[in-house]
């Protein structure tokens, strides 16, 4: 309930209102009536709590003008409203630099009444809300804000807009500015290979990887403008920010520097880094953190941990370029083909993946397998972790078998990454055969189809989903069996079969043997015609 405190020199007045007030506005109560400035003064200063002073503004000891005057600096958060006469509006505008919020006319018009009383109710309840926002903003521990503050980080980057939405609002009140000027973020990756390696069991993976947000954690705790945080993937990310890029970068490269040496002392164990794209906004992070991420990836392809920027240049001189796109292609293509109950594509698409790896030591086994079974991780994250655990176990007990050398055969590698996806594959998946024996079987499904529906409007996309791959994975794989394109292939079809037609008597017309192979146009099926026997159809017939 609010409290109204009624001035005026008319007993009539402050009767209705303190008669009425109730049945007026239900949120809001009679507090206490005065008949002059002076004595409203007088009883305020008694400690009573008023939300609302409503007074006259011509009275006698001391008028409505003083008394809101006096009343606002005594009182800030004091609502004041003033009672006022047709010929009284130059002093209204005197009282509505003194602090007053409304005005209302005399003779009081019930329906104003009520609406004055309404909007002053609701500007209280917003305040209020907003005083005890503030409130609790001031009281939070540095630990809460900390908290808050990594979490609305962790949410930008992993586009999580319901979570941005309810902690931005939380941000702000804090005033806490994340980017001053620039900022940009920079993800670390520990080396999870080497702890494999050293048969370290899976399941402890997530303690080291807080070994090391903890390290970063300690060094920046000093550092104005370095915030470490988790993704969703347990990788320690920092928001670094600064005045400029080139104060970025060296910011960047010396935190760089700091965690990976601590890391290498106390574990043994190196750190890959990534600086994402230069961003002047904290809703922009996102994109700072995906361009890391993508720089990351190309750890794959370097044999020593290294800072990875937009130019290279830490990558050290003489390290090569690698396609990404390559690399995340392939990996789109197993998560496709093990989506699939009947597994088809899937050793093609676990070819190309291969194919990318510089060796085929235990090394690069490790560092291929874990980076498969993350891009997976992230497009299941239903499944439950022990698969995965389950998986990275299959992988470490085959980096140490001895066939595993530098000279092992892609047909090695392929086994062993077949093993390790077992756990992840879905019930009744068919695990298909080895790349070369599933090619050869696409290739020989996509011709039956052809054989059998030559004469319909058939694409590349039509065959390719009949036999389960994308037209790209089709259409390479007739150039590798045959050294035929698919639209040669199908030409050739439609061709022989056109000719076998023109030689039946009697004669069929052109035109129907043209639709009868699958031509919309005569005119394009006869140039087709005699690009392939070198004659015209009509000729061609003339001659059978």
């Amino acid at each position: 309930m609010y409290r109204l405190f009624v001035v005026d020199d008319e007993p009539l007045t402050r009767e209705f209102i303190r008669n009425h007030l109730s049945e007026l506005h239900a949120e809001w109560q009679f507090e206490g009536e005065a008949g002059d400035g002076q004595e409203a003064l007088d009883l305020l200063g008694d400690g009573r709590q008023v939300d609302l002073l409503l007074t006259d503004i011509k009275m006698p000891v001391m008028d409505g003008l003083e008394l809101s005057r006096n009343a606002a600096q005594l009182y800030p958060n004091l609502k004041i409203v003033i009672l006022s006469g047709y010929d009284e509006f130059a002093l209204v505008q005197e009282a509505m630099r003194h602090g007053v919020c409304e005005y209302l006319l005399k003779p009081v018009v019930k329906t104003e009444l009520i609406g004055m009383l309404s909007k002053l109710a609701e500007q209280l309840k917003l305040e209020h809300a907003r005083r005890i926002a503030h409130e609790t903003m001031v009281g939070l521990s540095e630990t809460t804000r900390t908290q808050v503050v990594h979490h609305f980080l962790q949410a930008v980057i992993s586009e999580n807009y319901a979570e941005i939405k309810a902690l931005y609002p939380l941000l702000y009140r804090m005033k806490a500015s994340l980017i001053e000027a620039e900022g940009v973020v920079m993800a670390l990756e520990l080396d999870e290979g080497q702890l494999l390696k050293r048969d370290i069991s899976p399941r402890d993976l997530p303690m080291f990887h807080y070994i090391m947000h903890q390290a970063a954690a300690e060094l920046t705790a000093a550092e104005t403008g370095a915030t470490p945080f988790f993704d969703r993937e347990q990788r320690t990310c920092l928001l670094v920010t600064a005045d400029n890029e080139a104060e970025l970068a060296g910011k960047c490269r010396r935190l760089f520097a700091s965690i990976s040496e601590t890391m290498r002392t106390m574990t043994g164990l190196e750190v890959w880094g990534a600086i994402g794209t230069v961003e002047n906004e904290s809703l922009q992070l996102n994109v700072s953190y995906r361009k890391a991420l993508s720089l990351l990836k190309k750890r794959l392809f370097y044999s020593s941990a290294c800072l990875f920027a937009d130019d290279s240049a830490e990558a050290g001189a003489g390290a090569g370029v690698h396609d990404i796109t390559k690399l995340e292609r392939a990996v789109a293509g197993i998560r496709s083909a093990m989506a699939e109950p009947h597994g088809s594509a899937f050793a093609l698409a676990l070819k190309s993946y291969i194919e990318l790896m510089d060796a085929y030591s235990a090394e690069h086994l490790l560092r291929f397998g874990l980076f498969l079974l993350r891009s997976l991780r992230r497009s299941q994250e239903d499944a439950p972790l022990t698969d995965y655990e389950s998986a990275m176990l299959r992988l470490q007990q085959a980096s140490r078998q001895e066939r595993l050398s530098a000279s092992a055969s892609q047909e090695t590698v392929s086994s062993v990454f077949r093993d390790m996806l077992q756990p992840l594959a879905l019930a009744g998946f068919t695990w298909p055969e080895t790349a070369g024996e599933e090619e050869h079987e696409i290739v020989k499904k996509a011709k039956a189809y052809i054989m059998d529906h030559y004469a319909e409007p058939i694409s590349l996309a039509l065959i390719a989903e009949k036999t389960g791959v994308t037209p790209g994975y089709l259409s390479n794989l007739f150039q590798q069996n045959d050294n035929e394109s698919y639209i040669k292939f199908l030409t050739r079809v439609r061709m022989e079969h056109a000719a076998k037609l023109l030689r039946v008597k009697p004669a069929h017309k052109v035109y129907a043997v043209s639709e009868k192979v699958g031509y919309v146009s005569v005119k394009h099926f006869s140039h087709v015609f005699k690009q392939f026997f070198g004659i015209p159809p009509g000729e061609y017939q003339e001659k059978a």
